[in-house]
Parts: C-alpha cells; sequence; structure tokens
C-alpha cells in the first residue's frame, strides 16, 4: 500500500513538474511562431496543433498568417500642378518569412511603424507625380457618357459632320474633361510596386495598396467648384449652340418649303386668271359679234352704274357718254 502511495505520489510530483515547465504549447489555425533559445532562432512552426519546446530556455513568439490590414493617416499631399489635396490609402499585408521578421521587426507594432514609412513615401511621391485628374478619376467614361448623351437623333436628310469630322459638343467636353493617362487604378499599381521593393527585407508580403478617398483641401475646395461651374456651362453652352444651328436648319427648310407652295400656288393662281380672262373675253368678243348695237348698250348701262352714283362733276349732256339716257333714239 505504501509502495503505490508512493508511486502515486511521485506522479502527481511529475505531473506538476509538467505543468510548471510547460514543455508544449498549441499553436492554432492561422498561427505561425517563431522558437528562440536565449534569444537564438531555433526554429520556425507554421503547422497549426500541439507543438514541444525546451521547458524554461525556449520562448515562443507568435504571428498570424492572415491576411492584415493597414490603414494610413490621410495625408495632405501636392499634385504635380502644386494643388493640395487630402489623399487616404489602405492596404493589405501578411507576413511570408517569420524568421525575418522576427529578426528585422520583431514586433507588430513596430511592423505597423515600418509600413507607415514605406507605403505614405509611395504614396507621396506618386501622387506628386501626377496631375489632380489622374488620382480622382479612375476612367473616361465621363466623355464616353457625354458623347453619347450628344449623339442626337436627327433626320437622315439633315447635314451630318463628315468622317472624322468632331462636333462643336465633342470639342468642348475634350476641353472641359481632360482625358487621363493612367487614372486612380494604375497610380494604386505603382504605389504598390514602389512599396513592394521594401517589403521583402522584413519578411513582409504587400498584396495591395488601395486610395480610399480623396478631399480637395480648404483652399482648392472653391476654385474645384468654380472650375466644375464653368465646365458645365461650356457643356450646356454646346448643347444650345448645337439645338441653335439645328433649329435654324428647320426654320430654313421650312422657308424654303414655304417659298415654293407659295410661288406654285402663285403660278396656278396666275394661270386660272389668264384662263379666266381668256375666256371672259372670248364670251365678250361672241357676245359683241351677235348684237354689237346690244352689247354697246349694255356696258353703257354697266357703266353708268359704277360712275354716276359717285359723280361729283358737271357734264353736258350732249355728250355721246350719255346717249342712251336722254336721246330717244
Amino acid at each position: 500500500m505504501n509502495k503505490n502511495i508512493k508511486t502515486l505520489i511521485t506522479l502527481i510530483i511529475i505531473v506538476i513538474v509538467i505543468i510548471v515547465l510547460r514543455p508544449f504549447f498549441v499553436l492554432y489555425e492561422g498561427e505561425q511562431a517563431v522558437v528562440t533559445r536565449f534569444g537564438a532562432i531555433t526554429r520556425v512552426v507554421t503547422d497549426a496543433g500541439l507543438k514541444i519546446k525546451m521547458p524554461v530556455v525556449d520562448q515562443v513568439t507568435r504571428y498570424s498568417k492572415k491576411i492584415l490590414s493597414w490603414d494610413g493617416d490621410p495625408q495632405r499631399l501636392p499634385t504635380s500642378e502644386n494643388q493640395f489635396i487630402w489623399v487616404d490609402t489602405t492596404a493589405r499585408w501578411r507576413i511570408v518569412d517569420p524568421k525575418t521578421f522576427y529578426q528585422r521587426v520583431t514586433f507588430m507594432s513596430e511592423a505597423y511603424s515600418r509600413l507607415d514609412n514605406v507605403i505614405e513615401s509611395a504614396v507621396r511621391t506618386v501622387v506628386s507625380k501626377y496631375p489632380l485628374t489622374e488620382s480622382v478619376r479612375s476612367s473616361d467614361i465621363i466623355l464616353e457618357s457625354g458623347a453619347a448623351v450628344l449623339d442626337f437623333q436627327t433626320d437622315d436628310s439633315l447635314e451630318t459632320p463628315a468622317e472624322g469630322e468632331d462636333s462643336g459638343v465633342d470639342d468642348l467636353l475634350e476641353t472641359a474633361f481632360v482625358p487621363i493617362e493612367l487614372g486612380r487604378k494604375m497610380l494604386s499599381n505603382e504605389m504598390l510596386s514602389r512599396a513592394q521593393g521594401s517589403m521583402p527585407e522584413y519578411g513582409i508580403e504587400l498584396l495591395d495598396v488601395v486610395i480610399r478617398q480623396i478631399r480637395y483641401s480648404d483652399d482648392l475646395t472653391q476654385s474645384v467648384y468654380d472650375r466644375m461651374i464653368s465646365e458645365r456651362r461650356k457643356v450646356a453652352t454646346g448643347y444650345r449652340s448645337d439645338g441653335n444651328g439645328l433649329k435654324a436648319e428647320w426654320i430654313g427648310r421650312l422657308n424654303r418649303d414655304r417659298d415654293i407652295i407659295l410661288s406654285e400656288a402663285n403660278r396656278d393662281a396666275a394661270m386660272t386668271r389668264a384662263d379666266g380672262d381668256a375666256q371672259a373675253a372670248r364670251i365678250y368678243a361672241d357676245a359683241y359679234n351677235v348684237d354689237p348695237e346690244f352689247y354697246s348698250f349694255w356696258k353703257a348701262l354697266e357703266s353708268y352704274r359704277e360712275t354716276l352714283p359717285g359723280q361729283r362733276k358737271v357734264l353736258s349732256t350732249d355728250m355721246d357718254f350719255y346717249q342712251y339716257l336722254y336721246k330717244s333714239e
């Protein structure tokens, strides 16, 4: 019995010693560890599970295997035109070489400090290298959409610009919205390329750098608003110019059609009147040939009806004009 008690006590002591010395450690999924002995790296563990270490003398430093995020502070940076803007960037990174990371960086806080220096420097260099439009816009879709809106649906008979000839509004659009060469996405790629160069020496892989937000500085905001107003006025002027051109063309066509219709109507009216006068003259001639004396009498009566009511002069009754009024024969 005493022997069993001694064995049990021995086992308990061994278990207590193991618990106190802690020769095991657990590495979870998404973690990696660097095992050091008296400050020197003995091994790097990247697989999850229960691991063994030398009690007391071995130290385990854990790092994440996951993709981590870096959020920089907004920076007030100048563009190539010396216009200041606030640029807010973010990035994704991960530790790919724990041994190098431990030797050169060691702590996560120091890693973020190194990332601050490298990425912010790359962002500052790239933004100051290009004009404002390259940082603000990612594509020229505003030009394409503007050209689509200005594609007026007109009658086929209207004159259209010849092939290769630009309309006035297209020229205004090109003036108002300068086409970009790279755009924000390409600038982000250039920032990433510049920052990636110094990452391997820290055991870090930089996955991407993204411009999260661009905000105009206070001294630039008003000038940007003024420029936007000016650009929209130019586009509006283009709309009005094209509209007035179409209006003038349609009015010209209407006036031309009106003149043609009136000319044809006057011609038809003149021909009708000429035919009527010819028929009237023929009828008068036929009537005169039938009875010249009666024809003269009838014409005299018509003349009396027209002239005598408004007569304001005194004329002799011996005149031939009054022969049918005063002569009995």
